[in-house]
């Protein structure tokens, strides 16, 4: 026993002595491997439910944060601290809007209205428009949902006849009180939203009540941009502009896309990647009118540009990530002077007009990993060959990194010694309380911009 005890130690001190050795041979190699980090120390007593659990571990690849979300459903990855927030918003609303108390609060509100949906049929088949009339904002409504209902070729993002029946319009509804997108492809709350619409269907009353122990189901989401020194400026969040909440309550999928594509096209009139983007189906409705209001905001050349890296997102993180860095870039308009997109190297940046470069893109913890060196050394010799690599080339960095987490020492350094200026851009508010993790930094206090 005593051997196998000696071993042991030995095994572990070797185990040790290998591991210090790789990290070393990390630093010294100028690289260094991301730090993993811990559920609860990231997000508090957010990161457990009654029903879910966030797993404890959690890995990051230099960039983005990867959790796995255990629920009774089964477990669902997740990159990305910004969709992070949102599932756990999404969870917590799933969570009251199937518990007893909630769902027998909802049906008792209902009350004799709960056969609305079946009288409402009745109507359909003898009085149809006076019965849109009830259901909708009018027959205005009614027609304009029947032009564009062509543009929804997705049966999860809203259908026709769930909107002549109500359904759609009591999703919406449910959604808007609940601060969540009513095509969410989050399955637990995307099937208990079409439950409970399908049950309310154009009964008209309010489930505001059983919003209540939402935890910020009021909070409104905003941006704040930092750099090393100081917060440059503030702005609302597209996707919580007045206008996009009357959008997400009163207008149907395919009225929602055709808006989008509407502004997308004035953008990019000759190109079919309006097309691919809208075809897309790792988007919401939602996200698609996001990402062209923001792209409008922007309102510079060759956003076709954009639209086209977006497009060929092949899952729902990329999407999400895509459709924030569309925000970023619009909330960073006030504070640079933009000129066009430009590709370069697999990233879309934006030329600025004093010839600066400006990358704007979500990351949680920027590690000066193998990948993210070799990239950005690429990138930066390929915007600025006469300053790339320079230790110390001036004050004034002639590439801007917008980030909206933090970096590591090590990053920071490396960035700069390549002619970046390492900046953030960090959420302050959103649609649910605190959502910026509770670990990192914090952005530093500062008066407000000029105007």
């Amino acid at each position: 026993m005593e051997v196998d005890d000696a071993m042991m130690m030995r095994t572990a001190s070797t185990a040790l002595l290998l591991g210090l050795l790789f990290a070393s041979s990390c630093q010294a190699g100028g690289v260094e491997a991301p730090a993993n980090g811990s559920a609860k120390a990231i997000w508090g007593e957010r990161a457990q439910g009654a029903t879910w659990r966030v797993a404890e571990t959690v890995e990051s690849d230099g960039l983005y944060r990867k959790y796995v979300l255990e629920t009774a459903q089964g477990k669902f990855s997740i990159m990305g601290d910004a969709l992070m927030a949102v599932r756990l918003h999404e969870s917590a609303v799933y969570e009251q809007l199937s518990n007893d108390t909630g769902f027998e609060h909802f049906m008792g509100s209902f009350g004799s209205s709960a056969i609305a949906p079946l009288k409402f049929g009745g109507q359909l088949i003898t009085s149809p428009i006076e019965t849109v009339k009830q259901s909708a904002s009018g027959i205005g409504n009614f027609f304009d949902s029947l032009s564009s209902s062509s543009e929804n070729k997705d049966s999860e993002r809203g259908s026709f006849m769930g909107g002549v029946l109500g359904t759609d319009r009591a999703r919406r509804e449910l959604a808007a009180q609940a601060q969540v997108d009513p095509y969410t492809d989050f399955p637990p709350l995307a099937k208990r939203l079409q439950e409970l619409a399908a049950a309310r269907g154009v009964g008209g009353l309010s489930v505001r009540g059983a919003m209540m122990a939402i935890p910020g189901g009021s909070a409104i989401p905003s941006l704040t941009v930092t750099t090393t020194r100081t917060v440059v400026f503030s702005a609302s969040s597209v996707g919580t502009a007045q206008a996009m909440q009357d959008a997400l309550r009163t207008k149907t999928a395919g009225q929602i896309m055709r808006d989008a594509r509407a502004k997308l096209a004035l953008l990019a009139p000759d190109s079919g990647h309006v097309d691919a983007l809208l075809d897309n189906k790792n988007y919401t409705p939602i996200d698609l009118l996001v990402i062209a209001i923001a792209l409008e905001r922007v309102g510079i050349r060759d956003a076709d540009l954009f639209m086209a890296q977006s497009a060929e997102a092949q899952d729902r993180a990329s999407a999400y990530l895509y459709r924030q860095k569309a925000e970023m870039y619009a909330g960073l308009r006030r504070s640079f002077a933009f000129d066009r997109f430009i590709v370069k190297d697999g990233f879309v940046l934006i030329a600025l007009k004093d010839k600066r470069h400006l990358l704007a893109t979500p990351s949680d913890h920027f590690f000066w990993t193998q990948k993210n060196r070799d990239e950005f050394t690429a990138l930066a010799a390929g915007l600025s060959p006469a300053t790339a690599g320079r230790k110390g080339a001036g004050s004034k960095k002639d590439k801007v990194l917008v980030i909206t987490g933090d970096y590591s020492p090590m990053a920071r350094t490396e960035l700069m010694a390549g002619n970046w200026e390492p900046s953030r851009m960090t959420l302050t508010g959103g649609i649910v309380a605190n959502p910026k993790p509770t670990g990192g930094a914090k952005p530093a206090s500062a008066p407000k911009p000029a105007q």
